[in-house]
C-alpha cells in the first residue's frame, strides 16, 4: 500500500523531471534495488534518450554519458526495447551479449527492466538493479505498475500543454469575426448595408441596394429562406444559415439575424439584422471539437474531462451525487503486442464504443489515451447506483469481441468513488484512481469502491 500512496502523489502539477525522479526512486524502492534508471525513446526508435538515474545510483556513478544513446551499441539492458517485454537478468556478469559499461558506471549484478510501449513505439524504458535477491515475477508486476503510471502522467502533462495552445489558437480567430450590419425597408425594398459589407465580399463588390442583389450573392437553394427572412414573413425575428457566394466564386458559411421593428415616424416598419462570415466560427467550433475528443474512439477526452471537472465540481443546484469511475484495462498490452497496434487500435474503439452504450445518454465517457477510461456518471442516487454501473462496466469490457477474424478477451480494472452535491469532483477523481490502483493490485478484472474514509473527503 506505500508503494500505491507514492504513486498517487504523481500528478499533473509536477514538471516531467520532477515525475522521472520520483519515477525511478519509487521504483527503486518498491523492488529493494540498490539502483535505478528511466530513459526515453525518440520517435524515431533508434536513439535513446537518457533520462534520470536514482539518487542512489548518482551517488555511487561516474560514468559520463553522451545524452542521446544509439540503441545499436546499447547493451542487454536495452533487450526491453529490442523484445518489448520486460527483462531479468539475475547473473548480468556471465549473460551473453552483455557489452562492457562505461568508465565509471556502477558495478551490475542483477537487472531487470520493464518497456512502456504505446501506439506501437515504446516510449519509456524504466530498470533497477542489484537487488540483494533475484528479481522475480512480482517485482516484474510492480516495476510495471510504477513505469506505466509515471508514462500515464507525463502523457496527460503533455496534453496539457498542447490544450494552452489550442486556446491560444481559439482566441487569435475568435478577433477575426467578420459581420456586417443590415437595414431593410421591405415597403420600399431598400437595403443599406455598412462598410463591413466589402470586407466579407471583397471591395470590388459594390453592396447591394435591393433584396434581389443580396440574392444574387447567395446559393440558390438558400434564396428563398433569405427572401422570407428579409420580408419577415411568419414572424418579426429570424435567424438562419446561408452560403454566400464571393464574385471569386468561393463560398463560405453565414448567418443571417434580423429583427423587424415599428418605424418611429411613419407606419411600416424596418428590419434591422446582420450577416456575419463563420468561416472562422466553424474553424473555432471544429478545433474546440477535436480538443474535446478522443481521435482514436471518438469519445471525450482529457481536456473535455478537466471542464466536466471545472462544471460539476461545486454546483449546488440539485440533491443528488456524481460517480467517477476510472478503468485501466487488463490483458490489453499482450494483445497488442502479439496482434499488431492495429489490431490494438480496433480494441481500444470497441472498448469505448460499449463503454458508450453501456453508460447513460446523460454521463461523460473519457478516453485519457493508452488503454485509460473515465466514465462521470451525473445523477447518482445513492452507492447502489454507482456499484450497479461499476459492475456493468466491468462485465462489458470482459465480454469476448471478435476483432478481424480473432477471438480477443480484455479486462478492466475500475475505481469508483462519489462526489456529493456541490464537492469536489477532482477529489473524487483522485480517490477513484487509488480505488483503481488497489483493484489492479488485488490482479484486476474487477471494481474497487474507494474506501469511506478516502471517498468522505470527496462527500464533505
Amino acid at each position: 500500500m506505500q508503494a500505491l500512496e507514492l504513486l498517487e502523489a504523481l500528478t499533473i502539477d509536477r514538471t516531467q523531471a520532477e515525475l522521472a525522479q520520483a519515477g525511478v526512486e519509487i521504483a527503486q524502492a518498491v523492488t529493494g534495488s540498490r539502483i535505478a534508471y528511466l530513459h526515453f525513446l525518440n520517435e524515431d526508435q533508434a536513439t535513446i534518450e537518457l533520462g534520470v538515474w536514482s539518487r542512489d545510483t548518482l551517488a555511487g556513478c561516474g560514468a559520463v554519458y553522451d545524452r542521446h544513446y544509439p540503441v545499436t551499441v546499447a547493451g542487454i539492458w536495452a533487450d526491453t526495447f529490442r523484445l518489448r517485454r520486460p527483462c531479468v537478468h539475475n547473473d548480468y556478469a556471465s549473460t551473453p551479449g552483455k557489452r562492457g559499461l562505461p568508465s565509471g558506471h556502477s558495478l551490475l549484478v542483477r537487472h531487470l527492466g520493464v518497456p512502456v510501449v504505446e501506439d506501437d513505439l515504446v516510449r519509456l524504458l524504466v530498470g533497477v538493479g542489484n537487488k540483494p535477491t533475484d528479481y522475480d515475477d512480482d517485482d516484474v508486476r510492480r516495476l510495471q505498475l510504477v513505469a506505466r503510471r509515471v508514462w500515464s502522467v507525463m502523457r496527460q502533462r503533455r496534453q496539457f500543454g498542447r490544450y494552452v495552445d489550442r486556446d491560444n489558437r481559439f482566441r487569435q480567430l475568435q478577433r477575426l469575426d467578420g459581420v456586417c450590419g443590415l437595414e431593410y425597408d421591405r415597403d420600399e425594398d431598400r437595403l443599406t448595408c455598412d462598410g463591413m459589407f466589402s470586407a466579407l465580399f471583397g471591395s470590388i463588390v459594390p453592396a447591394p441596394t435591393t433584396l434581389d442583389g443580396l440574392l444574387e450573392l447567395v446559393t440558390p437553394t438558400d434564396r428563398a429562406a433569405i427572401s422570407n427572412a428579409l420580408r419577415g414573413i411568419g414572424r418579426s425575428q429570424w435567424t438562419t444559415r446561408l452560403t454566400c457566394v464571393r464574385p471569386s466564386g468561393t463560398p463560405f458559411p453565414a448567418e443571417l439575424t434580423m429583427e423587424f421593428r415599428a418605424r418611429e415616424l411613419g407606419r411600416g416598419v424596418l428590419g434591422i439584422g446582420t450577416l456575419q462570415d463563420l468561416s472562422n466560427e466553424l474553424v473555432v467550433d471544429d478545433l474546440r471539437r477535436r480538443a474535446h475528443t478522443d481521435v482514436l474512439t471518438g469519445l471525450s477526452n482529457r481536456r473535455r474531462l478537466d471542464a466536466v471537472v471545472r462544471e460539476e465540481s461545486g454546483r449546488r443546484d440539485r440533491d443528488d451525487m456524481t460517480a467517477v469511475h476510472y478503468l485501466d484495462l487488463d490483458g490489453f498490452k499482450p494483445v497488442n503486442d502479439s496482434l499488431g497496434h492495429h489490431v490494438g487500435n480496433l480494441v481500444l474503439r470497441e472498448v469505448g464504443r460499449r463503454l458508450r452504450e453501456r453508460a447513460r445518454e446523460d454521463d461523460e465517457v473519457v478516453r485519457l489515451g493508452g488503454d485509460e477510461f473515465v466514465v462521470v456518471q451525473r445523477g447518482v442516487a445513492d452507492a447502489a447506483d454507482a456499484e450497479v454501473l461499476a459492475n456493468a462496466l466491468v462485465a462489458v469490457v470482459a465480454e469476448p469481441m471478435t476483432v478481424l477474424g480473432q477471438s480477443i478477451r480484455v479486462g478492466a480494472s475500475l475505481g469508483v468513488a462519489l462526489a456529493a452535491r456541490g464537492a469536489s469532483l477532482e477529489a473524487a477523481m483522485q480517490a477513484a484512481d487509488r480505488a483503481l490502483y488497489a483493484a489492479k493490485a488485488e490482479g484486476g478484472w474487477r471494481w474497487k469502491r474507494a474506501p469511506y474514509g478516502d471517498e468522505a473527503r470527496a462527500l464533505l
